[in-house]
């Protein structure tokens, strides 16, 4: 089955600029070897440090990412275009065939690779995941976005997996809020698959439990 997914407003970037000097962060990036500018953000190392950040509830989080790229990429049936959207608007394409690493460090430091250098691995003809030149208009542009919300209009995750190859599913995969007026405004259709509010993980499952269900896989 095709379902193409867009992760959108990812928490997931390097250190900025506003607070690489903060001692949380040098001590973190000391302790690792690294510069502070080439390490993650992450709210479980940096909360002190990110308190004076813009929008900082939806940022710092790179798990919720690895858990997501999880479901997805592991699913033997399930299979579409990924994109990854990120909080700073970086779109990242990833390849299918990508299997990511289950140890959380392993992931980080695959991540901290990806978004110092652009793309993983650095030097083989075939990328895993790639910065790109797009943007998400151009996401929309390309397929009809078909975004997740709570205030969405309520339907059963079944109906998601009817879409074809021109619809994209957008998925959030940020810790708190609601999304931006402008992703909400590039989106054809809103829907929600729960009266809960669910966690990123837990809406992939729901909807690939019932996509596979569909096709016969118990």
């Amino acid at each position: 089955m095709h379902l193409n997914i867009v992760l959108l407003e990812a928490s997931l970037e390097l250190v900025p600029k506003e607070i690489v000097n903060h001692p949380a962060v040098i001590k973190n990036a000391k302790r690792r070897n690294k510069k502070p500018e080439e390490t993650l953000l992450d709210i479980s190392l940096h909360y002190h440090a990110m308190k004076s950040l813009e929008n900082s509830h939806k940022r710092g989080r790179p798990d919720i990412l690895h858990q997501a790229l999880l479901v997805i990429l592991t699913d033997p049936v399930i299979k579409g275009n990924l994109f990854i959207h990120t909080i700073q608007s970086k779109i990242i394409k990833v390849n299918p065939n990508m299997r990511p690493p289950k140890n959380y460090l392993r992931f980080i430091g695959l991540m901290e690779q990806l978004l110092k250098y652009g793309r993983i691995p650095i030097n083989d003809n075939e990328s895993l995941m790639e910065v790109t030149n797009l943007t998400l208009e151009e996401i929309a542009a390309r397929y009809n976005l078909v975004v997740l919300s709570e205030k969405g209009e309520k339907i059963n995750p079944e109906e998601l997996c009817k879409l074809d190859e021109k619809w994209i599913l957008g998925i959030g995969a940020f810790p708190h809020g609601d999304f931006s007026e402008k992703i909400l405004g590039l989106a054809k259709k809103i829907y929600s698959i729960s009266k809960f509010p669910l966690e990123t993980q837990q809406v992939l499952c729901r909807i690939f439990s019932a996509c596979n269900s569909i096709l016969g896989w118990p």
